[in-house]
């Protein structure tokens, strides 16, 4: 011991023993170095690059040890990067780029790497990784602490296409309508399941507990199927023509497996119906209650015969846990479909099966379920257990979701694009490779992203998707409304949410937003702002003005209902929000299980604006710079904006008062009304109310009967005679002009104005004009006999309107 005293002494001694130590103390940590988590999911500068960008790629690393290191990994030649699992050197053709360490931030490290520009229409493909250079485990995005990537054929692929995007040219009248098909009609009561039938033989909906929270799901038919199909949907076509709808947006209608329970069914009994089709079981087949392949053909082409696209609701995320992919995947642990599911336990042990046993009075008395997955461990929607998410980088399963289902019903059904459910689940490269695979100049494609940082997640996905439900713009209206927010906070919102998106380059013909006032997984807009006429109608306005695509929930065009807000019992139960929509005021053979009740004065409010947005062009621009405010008043709770530029701009503006205010337009400094002194300015929506502009200001009064308008500066009448030779029409053979404006019936034959005979081969007529007056129209001739139309050939003419008096225009058939 005297020895080692001495020995310990001596200063140099002392120096080697300490680097000793820290060298082992440091082996000892790299060893175990790791990354907690590596979070990149498409985190690059600008999001949708063009020929002239470089690129910067950023990821976020949480550690538990040390990292001392990332790389990024990428291709551009299409192909998945190939990285050596033991070396991480790249294979093939996969450049490897160092990323650098940009900056600390709560424990967490930022690393970044710049590469490109890259030629338009290069696919550019990447993975990342980071480790300790002294050893531990290689991680890779986006690895998270339960769900950890070590090896780098498992990475996650990110990706994108150099280029723009382009929306389709008809973007800017689009009226979406979203229909709940279980909740929208019943058109053939002989596939009603799954419900308690009526004597008459549709889903009786006096089955219910009114004023409390069913004891089971299935003791309410607000949690159980109501009957609603496709051929129900087809019969209120009409209806939605009338309203002015352009885009029907149905709830997914492939097949589900109806029903689910839990691992706890012997002690609650508990039965949760899948009528909203978001359990896809078999995506390749359409599901039989809402009816057959047939039948959803037949909507897509009659809706198309209406002038209305259709769009589907696409789940890409993940399957129903009674998928057979996942059934097989499960239960084996083994075989092809294994790699389809992220598994970080499989167990091949059986899982528990019932025998449920539905209540007296249901069209289906028994079935069995087994609740497959109960004993693994996996990738799934929100931890829930029925949900098992798809893992979209395995190249097969990417194939059977891109090939097999989304183009394949796009191919099949001819209908114009999806509704994309939970977008963030599958990666920036498998929305690149969904784009470049399905769209098109005429498909189009709107995304669900609804996290807490889900503005920053769309803006990842642009380039890649057309459009994106605005989920923030959606929490300013309905603030304003039920929360007392002010007119400053709403204003500061909406202006931040129309500009948000058009950063880096991106334009308004490759991004618009979706805006809407409440979905099928929120309290209704009319439940929250207690049916208050005034407040439904300004929620509307609101929705229908701003720079954006407006998304309709069925049913708010009435002021649908529902008895408790969702979350009245605690946790969620958007059933109360789905009611059934209410036919009785449209239709008086409705029968009684639909007829419900409608506020008419509202329909009418919305058949006015829808009508307004899809005629006046101002309206349907997405640029931030058409959204200039013009009057804000907090105490009074009034609003006023323009849309558009110059004279033909239009002046939205609403009063939430509750009583009657005058607004002097405007009264913010710094801007001025567009319009020259003497302009008079008349509401479009036909309340009557107008101003004259005077001294660059614009008065009028707003009150609770009318608490919105839309001003356009009021213009003369022209009369256009148009005459067309060189056709011999038959008996009972009439000649019409057809075009792209409302005096023209916006290319619908059935609207087209008839002309008069003059003589053997000439037909001569007038058209008045309105809101089309000094444009440039498009339109034809067309000749009709009862149900037979007949086209002329030839592109489509044009003619400009004069801005007054009249006009005359004559051609040759075509």
């Amino acid at each position: 011991m005297q020895f080692v005293r001495k020995f310990l002494s001596s200063i140099p001694v002392r120096i080697l023993f300490l680097l000793t130590l820290i060298s082992l103390l440091w082996q000892t940590q790299a060893a175990v170095a790791t990354a907690e988590f590596v979070d990149h999911a498409g985190n690059i500068v600008p999001s949708a690059p063009t020929s002239s960008d470089t690129v910067d790629f950023w990821v976020q690393i949480g550690y538990q040890g040390w990292v001392t290191d990332a790389q990024l990994y990428l291709t551009t030649d299409g192909s998945e990067p190939s990285i050596n699992p033991v070396t991480r050197a790249a294979q093939g053709t996969t450049q490897a780029i160092a990323m650098t360490l940009d900056s600390t931030e709560n424990n967490t490290l930022w690393y970044k790497a710049t590469a490109g520009p890259w030629a338009d229409n290069t696919v550019i493909r990447y993975k990342i990784a980071s480790w300790h250079s002294g050893g531990g485990d290689t991680k890779y995005a986006d690895s998270s602490l339960d769900f950890p990537i070590t090896d780098p054929t498992n990475a996650r692929v990110f990706g994108f296409r150099v280029g723009e995007n382009q929306l389709p040219s008809w973007t800017g009248e689009a009226i979406i309508y979203n229909v709940f098909v279980d909740r929208f009609y019943d058109g053939d009561i002989a596939n009603n399941d799954y419900c308690v039938e009526s004597a008459s033989g549709y889903c009786d909906n006096n089955h219910v507990v009114n004023g409390a929270l069913p004891a089971s799901p299935q003791d309410d038919y607000r949690f159980t199927y109501n009957g609603g199909d496709l051929d129900g949907v087809v019969e209120r076509l009409d209806y939605l023509q009338d309203l002015g709808i352009t885009v029907l947006w149905l709830s997914p209608v492939f097949d589900n497996p109806n029903f689910y329970t839990d691992s706890d069914y012997n002690t609650n009994g508990d039965i949760f119906f899948t009528y909203h089709g978001y359990h896809p079981s078999d995506p390749l087949s359409v599901e039989e209650v809402f009816g057959t392949q047939t039948d959803l053909q037949t909507l897509v082409t009659q809706a198309s015969n209406r002038n209305i696209r259709v769009i589907l609701d696409f789940v890409p995320n993940h399957t129903s846990n009674q998928s057979s992919n996942f059934i097989s995947a499960s239960t084996t642990c083994a075989g092809p479909f294994s790699a389809w599911y992220t598994f970080s336990a499989c167990s091949t042990a059986a899982d528990p099966t019932f025998t449920v046993n539905f209540p007296t009075g249901f069209n289906t008395s028994s079935a069995n379920y087994t609740v497959y997955g109960s004993n693994d461990t996996n990738k799934s929607f929100f931890g829930v257990l029925e949900l098992p998410q798809i893992n979209n980088d395995n190249s097969t399963a990417r194939d059977w979701v891109i090939n097999s289902r989304a183009d394949y019903w796009l191919t099949t059904l001819g209908h114009a694009g999806y509704r994309l459910d939970y977008a963030p689940g599958p990666s920036t490269d498998f929305w690149r490779e969904f784009n470049d695979t399905v769209g098109t100049s005429e498909t189009f494609t709107i995304a669900e992203i609804w996290l807490d940082n889900g503005p920053e997640m769309i803006r990842r996905q642009q380039g890649r998707i057309d459009s994106a439900m605005d989920f923030e713009a959606n929490a300013a209206i309905v603030g304003f409304f039920t929360s007392g927010n002010d007119v400053d906070t709403l204003d500061n919102t909406l202006r931040d949410r129309a500009s948000f998106y058009y950063q880096d380059g991106i334009s308004p013909s490759e991004f618009v937003r979706g805006c809407f006032i409440d979905n099928h997984d929120m309290d209704r807009f009319s439940y929250r702002v207690g049916y208050n006429l005034a407040d439904m109608k300004q929620g509307a306005l609101l929705m229908f003005t701003q720079p954006c695509i407006p998304v309709m929930y069925y049913g708010n065009e009435i002021g649908l209902g529902q008895e408790f807000g969702i979350y009245q019992f605690g946790g969620g139960r958007p059933e109360y929000a789905r009611e059934r929509m209410a036919w009785g005021f449209y239709d008086a053979s409705a029968p009684s299980e639909w007829s419900g009740t409608a506020n008419t004065a509202l329909w009418d409010f919305y058949e006015a604006l829808i009508d307004v947005r899809k005629t006046t062009p101002a309206l349907q621009t997405f640029s931030p710079a058409d959204y200039i405010s013009l009057y804000r008043h907090n105490a009074d709770r009034t609003y006023a904006y323009q849309r558009g530029q110059g004279s033909s701009s239009v002046l939205v503006a609403l009063n939430d008062s509750g009583g009657t205010r005058t607004l002097n337009v405007p009264n913010i400094g710094g801007v001025s009304l567009p319009y020259a002194n003497g302009t008079v300015l008349q509401d479009l929506l036909g309340s009557g109310k107008s101003c004259t502009v005077s001294a660059g200001q614009c008065s009028f009064t707003l009150d609770n009967n009318d608490p919105g308008v839309v001003l356009a500066p009021q213009s003369g009448n022209v009369v256009v005679t148009f005459t067309v030779n060189g056709y011999t029409t038959q008996w009972g053979q009439d000649m019409y002009v057809v075009g792209n404006v409302p005096e023209l019936g916006n290319w619908n034959s059935a609207n087209a104005v008839k002309l008069n005979w003059v003589d053997s081969d000439t037909w001569s007529g007038p058209v008045t004009f309105t809101s089309s007056v000094g444009q440039v129209i498009q339109f034809k001739f067309i000749a009709r006999q009862g149900a037979t139309t007949t086209w002329e050939g030839g592109g489509n003419r044009s003619y400009t309107v004069p801005s007054s008096g009249t006009g005359s225009y004559s051609g040759w058939w075509q």
